[in-house]
């Protein structure tokens, strides 16, 4: 998710929040939860779109919405930035569904927004729709201009690439591999942007942990702790299960 300092001229203070929070009560009219009573089509990515059309309806619940949240705060992209901010809060809370919901109004207001994409694939990595979650990870590395954000995102990616490799059989060495190589090739570009951002050396590790690479995860865990960053105790225990701490 995106790195916690924030540009100035990207996105919004905390009193921002409370103003998109006077708006959110009409704004639940957009998707309308169900599609005939069937299928919920508010958390899913893009409401679905383009395999499952939008009705008149809802096209008319849209534009309102657009019209009432781009008044009150100026314009679709800050709007935008408003709302994948919103979602990544319920994300950190651990509220999927509603997470997805604003992800979905986000990408409405703005659908160039990178972050957007970028909400979808964390929602769909934790759902464990990995092959779906990549294919949003990539679109948002795709669309971001924010070389700062940048750094998270290919950190991301690198994540969600080792997760689905680690789901595949042991006895599938080639396309394991394969997805390893992504995922190794994201770390790397995220550590040449940035090589003091955290998070990156704890994922790393655990690919290569993954990999059964043991005393290469140690460095990554070493580099990692040196920076501050947050390492799951557990992860550290069965790690020196597995192969001892060097010294």
């Amino acid at each position: 998710m995106p790195k916690v300092k924030m540009k100035s001229n990207r996105l919004f203070t905390q009193s921002y929040f409370y103003l998109c929070l006077t708006i959110f009560n009409a704004s639940l009219i957009v998707s309308c939860g169900h599609l005939g009573g069937a299928q919920r089509i508010d958390n899913i990515p893009m409401y679905g779109q383009p395999e499952i059309p939008r009705s008149a309806l809802l096209k008319k619940a849209d534009a309102d919405f657009i019209k009432q949240v781009t008044d009150e705060l100026g314009s679709r992209e800050n709007a935008s930035i408003a709302w994948a901010m919103r979602a990544e809060q319920y994300m950190k809370s651990g509220n999927m569904d509603y997470a997805m919901r604003r992800y979905n109004q986000s990408w409405l207001l703005n659908p160039n927004n990178y972050l957007s994409y970028w909400g979808f694939g964390g929602v769909l990595l934790r759902q464990g729709k990995r092959d779906e979650a990549i294919k949003h990870l990539e679109k948002a590395k795709q669309l971001i201009d924010d070389e700062y954000q940048e750094v998270a995102l290919l950190s991301d990616t690198g994540s969600a690439y080792s997760v689905k490799a680690d789901s595949i059989p042991k006895k599938n060495t080639q396309e394991r591999a394969r997805y390893f190589d992504l995922a190794t090739q994201n770390f790397q570009q995220s550590t040449k942007q940035d090589p003091n951002y955290p998070n990156v050396w704890f994922f790393w590790a655990r690919s290569l942990y993954f990999q059964e690479k043991y005393k290469e995860s140690w460095e990554k865990v070493k580099k990692g702790q040196s920076l501050g960053a947050n390492i799951p105790s557990r992860f550290l225990e069965v790690l020196h299960e597995n192969f001892p701490e060097p010294k």
